[in-house]
């Protein structure tokens, strides 16, 4: 029973350092491993989904919660598996076996350290949850997705996001020093489970590779479990011990070579951009002069075109990230691509479904707050006020002891 549990644990530790490898994520150094992951796993990727009924790939890029992610797991797992079995006919494996796994467990643990750090600093910087667009705040609760709405939340509360961030940042520090990686690992399993429950809860798209993070936390504290168990349950004296880099390399200048080397790529990955832009807080961060909402005033129709746009709109958005959103009567919102030329008062709008591209004169008053939006090929012209959407209460910085003083 104790060989199957040892075979099982090399098994999974196999097959998270196969993940470490070749699953994508958007590291700033990193930038080639989506490509050699494709080179190597695309087709076959392609060759299974084509082969077997039931299994639908609609984009063929390997993104977060795809089916192309899930089924590369399922390859990196007979790969895994495989290697494990190839492994028990191995005399190198038999003889340097507690090294390799040592070394697979310190580069596991580094790795989930600059993840954590990385995702921390998004956190308390406020990139990674930022604050809500005003599509989203003019947007009916009821319409909006759970991932949306447990997103606007979560952007719309600077405090929050910064305690977020340090309850990663704090123990991805603490996975870098011998004496508190391990307390680091227990404060991270906790951390990493609410985030997974947080992802399949408000259904939001990063459940597969937040599970993977939590399994690489769980088979990195497993050595240390029975340790726990008998102080903590048995009331018994014990000594944690753990994984260090002097357990694997007996020179000092290869060590402080790897160290130096470690802190100097968790630097740069983590908060040299932030550093470099010398921006700490996106809600601060200049937007485009014209980002905002709009309630729409008047609309004049010059001719009898029939066209999407040419229906009852609400509101107009334009978004941070370049898109101008239309809000209709309904409520349903249409957003197209903008690019914006100045010099000629010119939106050119690209649509997503037929890549037409249409082209509108804007004109905006900084006095009457009035933008203007006419389109000569649709016979349309716009008129819109701009909302004050940054006094809407959920942007508020209200707080409150007690509920005496709530109105």
């Amino acid at each position: 029973m104790k060989k199957i549990g040892i075979f099982i644990y090399q098994l999974f530790l196999i097959l998270v350092t196969l993940g470490l490898i070749f699953i994508p994520f958007s590291f700033q150094y990193l930038d080639f491993q989506p490509k050699i992951t494709n080179l190597l796993f695309g087709s076959l990727i392609q060759f299974i989904a084509s082969n077997f009924d039931g299994i639908h790939v609609a984009n063929s890029e390997i993104t977060s919660d795809s089916t192309t992610l899930y089924l590369l797991f399922f390859i990196l797992l007979i790969l895994a598996l495989i290697s494990r079995i190839s492994l028990s006919f191995s005399y190198f494996w038999k003889i340097h076996q507690i090294f390799i796994i040592k070394t697979i467990q310190m580069i596991l643990t580094f790795y989930l350290s600059c993840l954590m750090l990385k995702y921390g600093f998004d956190k308390i910087f406020k990139s990674q949850f930022y604050l809500p667009e005003p599509n989203t705040l003019y947007t009916p609760l009821g319409l909006l997705d759970r991932d949306i709405l447990f997103w606007s939340a979560m952007g719309s509360s600077y405090s929050y996001n910064f305690f977020m961030g340090a309850i990663e940042v704090i123990p991805a520090l603490m996975l870098l020093y011998k004496k508190t990686r391990i307390l680091g690992l227990f404060i991270l399993f906790g951390v990493l489970t609410n985030v997974v429950f947080i992802n399949f809860g408000f259904d939001i798209s990063v459940k597969l590779y937040s599970s993977f993070l939590l399994l690489i936390c769980f088979l990195l504290l497993i050595p240390s479990l029975n340790i726990v168990w008998q102080f903590f349950i048995l009331n018994k004296t014990v000594a944690l011990t753990s994984l260090s880099v002097n357990d694997l390399c007996s020179s000092k200048t290869i060590r402080l070579s790897i160290k130096s080397a470690l802190i100097l790529f968790l630097f740069f990955e983590s908060l040299y951009p932030y550093i470099q832009k010398n921006e700490f807080n996106d809600d601060t961060i200049l937007r485009n002069p014209l980002h905002g909402a709009y309630e729409v005033i008047e609309t004049k129709n010059e001719n009898e075109k029939k066209n999407a746009v040419d229906v009852k709109i609400k509101r107009i958005f334009i978004h941070r990230k370049n898109y101008l959103i239309f809000q209709y009567a309904d409520d349903k919102m249409e957003d197209f691509y903008l690019e914006i030329n100045s010099s000629k008062n010119q939106f050119l709008l690209s649509n997503y479904h037929n890549n037409e591209k249409i082209k509108m004169q804007y004109k905006y008053s900084y006095e009457s707050k009035i933008l203007k939006l006419e389109s000569q090929e649709l016979g349309i012209t716009i008129y819109s006020k701009s909302l004050p959407w940054k006094k809407l209460p959920l942007l508020q910085p209200l707080f409150h002891w007690t509920v005496d003083c709530i109105h």
